[in-house]
């Protein structure tokens, strides 16, 4: 079957579907779930996500290594995202279906690092697979953000899950059962399709150490920028994210509405993404992504001044308010992240032509393992902080003392703030043009 090339890039692009559920659904869902239903507590729930996640960390360099120097005849990516597919789907199980006769602290350990350790090298595969699908800086861009594209439909229809079991008064168990449903289906289903459809290129590295190629590319200015501002956007993100039920329950009292919030908000991240698009397209992406950040830092510190406005109305003003807030903000949602990714693969361009080697693997094998360093301590470090030292219980929610709770509002809004204001300024500082790019791929080839 002759597949076109723009159907190709739609169905790359399809690979990420169900990833969603390893991101928002954790921080929103899974994790005050088993700190509050099982009783675990949210500095122990923080611990072992953290843990989990650091632990993964390491696991990146070695994933990228693999992808980089263990082509198949199907190619140099498929058959590593085939063989995510089995520890993806058990761990999705076993999460999204807690067995309650096991549950402990390393039940939860086991499940969310076997988890994520499939996701890193599904996605490692699939980010290095981006250089080969799409060559060229502007191809790039369409592509990586349609992939972001993909990737906010898929999560608006995960949220929109328990937001439509939370309208019907469902439990919160059965919000998560259901996404688990979702993850089950969606993730064997896109894989195989892209297995399947999708052309391949057997290119090896000849490097054996990825540390060698790491240490080359601690060196790296401009790629270490984008690191950076990846760790930033990654930290402030994560935060939010792992704070919002929190943060909506004790500190606005609108916890029922937690779940419709987030409908709103990646719905107009879905908007968004079209606008960072077009304006890394008609200007250069470091340009749209830093201006997105600028931009998110300035609406989250709105939000800030307008929750204090808004904190003696009635639960329909809150709700209304917030809710327009959130829609605003989430106009930049996603808009970096694509594009940075996007200049990463430049950069990874930029290192071929230099040391005529194809490194992809290794380079976003080094991008992913820092930035989930910002991803893994943004939740873990507040969690931990709130609880164990300034005495925040999660099972109170609004009757928490006043000093914790402003403490909560405060950490929620001036650490993404900074984190959003520093991002933007090291991607306005980004250094590969589209022209620069024409030039580095000439010598390549």
């Amino acid at each position: 079957m002759v597949i076109s090339e723009n159907n190709k890039k739609i169905i790359y692009s399809l690979l990420v579907f169900p990833f969603p559920v390893t991101g928002i659904p954790i921080l929103v869902y899974i994790l005050p779930f088993y700190a509050s239903n099982y009783n675990l507590g949210l500095s122990l729930v923080g611990l072992i996500f953290f843990a989990g996640r650091i632990i993964d960390v390491f696991t990146d360099p070695i994933m990228g290594a693999l992808v980089d120097r263990y082509p198949s005849r199907f190619g140099k990516h498929k058959h590593w995202i085939f063989l995510s597919l089995p520890v993806l789907c058990l761990s999705a199980y076993f999460l999204f279906f807690p067995q309650d006769e096991f549950i402990s602290g390393w039940y939860l350990f086991i499940a969310l690092f076997t988890l994520y350790s499939g996701f890193t090298l599904a996605n490692i595969a699939q980010l290095s697979w981006a250089s080969f699908i799409a060559p060229e800086y502007d191809e790039r861009t369409k592509l990586l953000t349609l992939r972001e594209i993909i990737a906010i439909i898929a999560t608006l229809i995960v949220i929109s899950i328990p937001a439509v079991i939370e309208i019907y008064e469902g439990s919160f168990l059965l919000k998560i059962n259901a996404i688990g449903v979702f993850a089950l289906v969606g993730i064997p289903l896109t894989i195989f399709l892209g297995l399947f459809f999708l052309d391949d290129k057997r290119i090896a590295s000849n490097y054996d150490n990825p540390l060698k190629s790491f240490k080359r590319f601690f060196k790296n200015k401009t790629l270490n920028r984008l690191v950076l501002a990846s760790v930033l956007l990654a930290f402030a993100q994560s935060l939010t994210g792992g704070l919002f039920v929190i943060f909506m329950d004790s500190i606005l009292e609108l916890g029922d509405y937690a779940s419709r919030a987030i409908f709103v908000n990646f719905t107009f991240a879905v908007i968004g993404i079209f606008l960072w698009r077009y304006i890394g397209l008609k200007f250069t992406k470091h340009f749209a992504a830093s201006l997105c950040l600028l931009y998110a830092g300035i609406l989250f510190l709105l939000q800030f001044f307008v929750v204090l406005y808004i904190s003696d109305a009635s639960e329909s003003v809150k709700a209304g308010v917030l809710f327009f807030v959130l829609a605003m903000y989430g106009i930049s949602f996603s808009g970096a992240a694509p594009l940075i990714i996007s200049m990463v693969a430049d950069v990874s361009d930029a290192e071929q032509a230099e040391s005529d080697v194809n490194k992809s693997g290794a380079m976003f094998a080094y991008y992913t393992t820092i930035t989930k360093v910002g991803y893994t301590l943004a939740v873990a470090f507040p969690y931990i902080f709130l609880e164990s030292v300034i005495g925040f219980d999660i099972t109170l929610g609004s009757d928490n003392s006043q000093f914790t709770k402003n403490t909560l509002l405060y950490m929620y809004h001036f650490i993404p703030v900074m984190c959003f204001f520093l991002a933007s300024y090291l991607l306005s500082k980004h250094n590969i043009s589209r022209e620069a790019h024409s030039t580095i791929k000439e010598n390549i080839s």
